[in-house]
């Protein structure tokens, strides 16, 4: 019988966005604080763009996402061809795949990670080498261990996710400057930057501008509440770029979504607000939990990492009970932990009231 599909795929399970609740969460019947979502949703001026550009759907997009990539270097003091405009980082995990992975390579993945960095990698006939976190810390002396001959790329996740911590940019430094003068690419994922309160949390752009092989990642889903509409960017050399775009599909993110971006560059209160939302909020709903013997490692993103043993399936099934969805941490690679959104105050409160319900109840 002839074989249709790539043995390759057997090797990769399909991503587990969870159950469709698009109708629950119109009519209100849940809080939503499983997918890392904005807790404020996208600024009323990214709204009004997009209702003024629904009129000019039928036409195509601008195939290379100038002027958002104008306004984008504008923003980090780059120049628009160090960076590339994606459907989502996802889609540029697949361009950096695709561009630079080839059958034989390794890429050093941090273990437990986001899920794509792997999936990517091996569809791409590369070895996906795992580097085990310490507890809850990325682990870049065992990552540079790992590094050899046959190693084209090392990935950083910064703030973690699922973990929530941070690398530090003096021990991110140190490990790039231990590499020899043949590095490999050093993807630098930093789709939870905009949480960080840090002062040693590290700069993606200031790395591309020091070392040419680094390329970082960033995204409008998470600060900017742009989720439903997939706007990621990647920073990187322009010759890097170069090759990004040779694989780029030429219309790969559509007109709503550039307008959308760019209105959202443009309310810097409302990504002001979104930000004090999660720094005030994080702590406070840190510590309740902490308080009812859910501690967590403490969290640079937008989300916490919560452990609670045996418990976790159950309460995350009580939780859902009273309307509010969390991600099981079993399914990120933390089994006893929830991974738990930061919301607004009245949605976290209603996070604690229900908690308090169900350890009632038991």
């Amino acid at each position: 019988m002839r074989h249709l599909w790539r043995s390759v795929v057997d090797k990769v399970a399909a991503y587990d966005a969870g159950k469709p609740l698009d109708r629950e969460l119109r009519a209100g019947q849940f809080i939503r604080l499983s997918a890392n979502e904005s807790p404020l949703g996208p600024s009323p001026k990214v709204v009004d763009a997009i209702r003024r550009e629904a009129a000019r759907a039928h036409l195509y997009p601008d195939g290379g996402s100038t002027e958002l990539r104008e306004a984008l270097g504008h923003r980090l003091s780059v120049a628009a061809d160090w960076i590339v405009v994606g459907n989502g980082a996802d889609e540029l995990l697949g361009l950096l795949a695709r561009a630079a992975y080839d059958p034989g390579d390794a890429v050093v993945i941090p273990q437990p990670s986001f899920e794509p960095y792997a999936t990517e990698a091996i569809l791409a006939g590369a070895s996906v080498v795992p580097s085990p976190l310490d507890g809850y810390e990325t682990d870049l002396d065992d990552m540079r261990r790992r590094v050899t001959a046959r190693t084209k790329a090392v990935i950083v996740c910064s703030p973690h996710n699922p973990a929530s911590t941070i690398v530090s940019r003096r021990r991110l430094e140190a490990f790039l400057d231990s590499l020899d003068r043949d590095p490999p690419l050093c993807v630098v994922d930093e789709a939870y930057r905009d949480f960080c309160d840090d002062p040693d949390t590290i700069d993606g752009v200031d790395l591309v501008r020091r070392y040419p092989t680094v390329v970082a990642l960033r995204t409008f889903s998470k600060i900017a509440g742009l989720a439903g509409l997939r706007v990621g960017y990647a920073i990187a050399r322009p010759e890097s770029i170069d090759v990004l775009n040779r694989v780029r599909a030429p219309y790969n993110v559509n007109r709503l979504a550039q307008v959308a971006a760019l209105a959202a560059l443009e309310d810097t209160e409302h990504l002001e607000r979104t930000r004090a939302v999660v720094l005030a909020e994080r702590p406070r709903l840190r510590a309740a939990l902490a308080e009812r013997g859910a501690p967590s490692p403490p969290s640079q993103a937008n989300f916490l990492l919560v452990k609670i043993g045996d418990r976790a399936m159950a309460v995350q099934a009580a939780l859902a009970q009273s309307g509010i969805l969390v991600r099981n941490g079993a399914g990120v690679g933390f089994p006893g932990h929830l991974r738990i959104a930061i919301g607004t105050r009245e949605q976290n409160d209603r996070l604690l009231a229900a908690w308090d319900h169900v350890s009632e109840r038991r």
